[in-house]
């Protein structure tokens, strides 16, 4: 009897310690820890990391910086694991950036062979002029001024005004506003936007750059000039310096707002006072207008300098407990980024604070990670290691992200899925219409693995019981969500992701994305609803697998 005493000993502290680890990493004890995701919490940290203070955070300038600093002590307080550099939250990496010292506008008058210089511009950190640099226009472009009117082309509506003239080469101007619905009336179809107007100019038609012309009165014009002019000494065109094989950085295509005396001239007019009565009569006369060329020519180029910063992505790691998964990681993802200070909105305001875009998801996280840490308190985790990644740059290209997924601190192939927030704080203008904002927009899930998408819809059920909303859950959606935000740097490498967003708003990319807009009952909410399904994920048995033919052939097909 003596000789099977061992033997029954260990079998009976094996039993134990499976029962402990079950007991520890009881999913139904987890997830009623979501209760410590508040509003309050989130609202105290958001109006921190969206303060006037941070400057809207722009990527490698020092609002950024503070609020990576203000990341990785909280993690440090909550006492999670470092997972950067030398022992530290940051994970730094190297950006390439360009300085400008002065951009020159040449404008020529063109009469039959004879070309006369009516216009010399510089714009420069002393100098302002008739054009300001919006973004883009890294290289010289030149070409004639086309006028064409709205920019639009809606055949249902009889809106032509891209048609009968050549664009490619050329710089076209336009006026800033699509007028969609005037006096009741449908003009043009409201889903031709101010981006896919944008993007059909400077994409498909190949336009040298475009001229806008805004509703800004001479004072306003000359403000946004200065502004301009005082934010020139800031890096533009930001690419990943390990990425450049001796490559034009940032975006050729010139995108310029023109004074209003200079649209005058080119449209021909006496004087700026003129330029809104054209507008109001393209308006009255929107289905007869064909573009036109001005009889002008413009020869613009740019005197940029090559330089450098760093940027930092902030890593915090929490173990899971069982020794055969713990190895794996969930990597919930949100960009604490934003786009600093920029043109002026009506009221003056030029400083980007960025609350929803991303602050809501960064708040988000450190919810989750809070809710984590008091579970923790009282003896409980998760099967699998959690990684918290904030990473900047997303504003700039999703650059922060595709640093990490190239330099991943845990293997790609010990990475179970990743959940991505944001832009989680408001509701879009379709939902409040409707009066139904009790919903979250997931994109990815189902169109990459069911087994993740099942996963979700069963933490849903078991929490906060939202509407998941999948309009945007196509992979031949036209805005392209799923691979426009940082959870693509890790589809891209295989692996499942579920993006959790509640759409765009007015107030996006504006300097109004300010924290009295955001809806902490609603963000609180979906922050609930990730913690739960990083649970759900973290200790499911098996490991979620990309299950769609469709998803799997579009990765091997995009570059990497």
């Amino acid at each position: 009897m003596k000789k099977l005493l061992l033997p029954v000993l260990i079998l009976f502290a094996g039993c134990a310690t499976q029962n402990s680890l079950q007991e520890i990493t009881s999913t139904e004890q987890l997830t009623e820890y979501r209760s410590q995701i508040t509003p309050q919490f989130l609202q105290q940290h958001l109006e921190v990391l969206a303060h006037d203070s941070l400057e809207g955070r722009a990527t490698g300038l020092e609002g950024q910086k503070v609020a990576a600093q203000y990341l990785a002590d909280y993690y440090n307080e909550l006492g999670f694991t470092p997972m950067g550099d030398d022992n530290s939250f940051f994970q730094s990496y190297r950006l390439n950036a360009e300085y400008t010292d002065s951009l020159v506008y040449r404008t020529y008058q063109i009469s039959g062979s004879d070309t006369t210089a009516v216009n010399h511009s510089i714009e420069s950190p002393e100098l302002t002029g008739n054009f300001v640099r919006m973004f883009g226009g890294t290289v010289p472009l030149e070409g004639d001024v086309v006028f064409a009117g709205f920019g639009v082309n809606d055949s249902e509506r009889g809106v032509q005004h891209l048609e009968g003239e050549d664009i490619q080469g050329n710089w076209v101007m336009i006026f800033e506003d699509i007028p969609y619905v005037v006096d009741g009336d449908t003009l043009v179809n409201p889903n031709i936007t101010s981006n896919s107007r944008l993007r059909n100019l400077l994409g498909e038609m190949d336009a040298a750059g475009i001229l806008l012309i805004s509703d800004y009165d001479r004072d306003e014009f000359q403000d946004l000039a200065e502004m301009s002019s005082e934010m020139m000494n800031q890096p533009s065109n930001i690419s990943l310096a390990y990425l450049e094989q001796n490559s034009e950085p940032g975006f050729p295509k010139g995108f310029l707002q023109i004074s209003p005396e200079m649209a005058a001239t080119y449209l021909g007019l006496s004087s700026a006072d003129e330029v809104a009565d054209k507008k109001q009569e393209l308006i009255d006369e929107i289905t007869s207008f064909s573009p036109r060329k001005t009889g002008y020519y413009l020869d613009y180029v740019p005197y940029d300098g090559p330089g450098h910063m760093d940027a930092e992505n902030v890593i915090a790691y929490f173990e899971g407990a069982d020794p055969e998964l713990k190895d794996e990681v969930v990597v919930l993802m949100a960009h604490y980024d934003h786009v600093g200070i920029g043109a002026p909105d009506e009221s003056g305001d030029g400083l980007y604070n960025g609350a929803d875009d991303n602050g809501s998801g960064t708040t988000s996280l450190m919810s989750i990670a809070n809710a984590l840490n008091e579970a923790q308190k009282n003896g409980y985790k998760t099967k699998r290691s959690v990684l918290f990644l904030h990473v900047s740059g997303e504003e700039n290209g999703l650059l922060g992200s595709r640093y990490y997924s190239d330099h991943p601190v845990i293997p790609i192939e010990q990475t179970v899925t990743n959940f991505n927030a944001d832009m989680i704080g408001r509701s879009d203008p379709e939902n409040i219409q409707k009066g139904d904002t009790d919903y979250v927009y997931l994109i990815g899930g189902e169109i990459i693995s069911s087994e993740l998408d099942s996963l979700v819809q069963t933490a849903n059920s078991n929490s906060v019981n939202l509407r998941l909303d999948r309009k945007y859950n196509d992979l031949q959606d036209s805005n392209q969500f799923y691979r426009r935000s940082d959870h693509w740097n890790f589809g891209r490498l295989g692996v499942p992701f579920v993006f959790f967003f509640t759409g765009v708003h007015e107030d996006y990319h504006r300097p109004s994305d300010t924290v009295d807009k955001i809806d902490f009952e609603k963000l609180s909410r979906v922050s609930q609803l990730i913690y739960t399904s990083t649970i759900k994920v973290a200790n499911y048995d098996g490991r979620p697998t990309i299950d769609n033919q469709e998803f799997i052939e579009i990765t091997r097909q995009l570059p990497r």
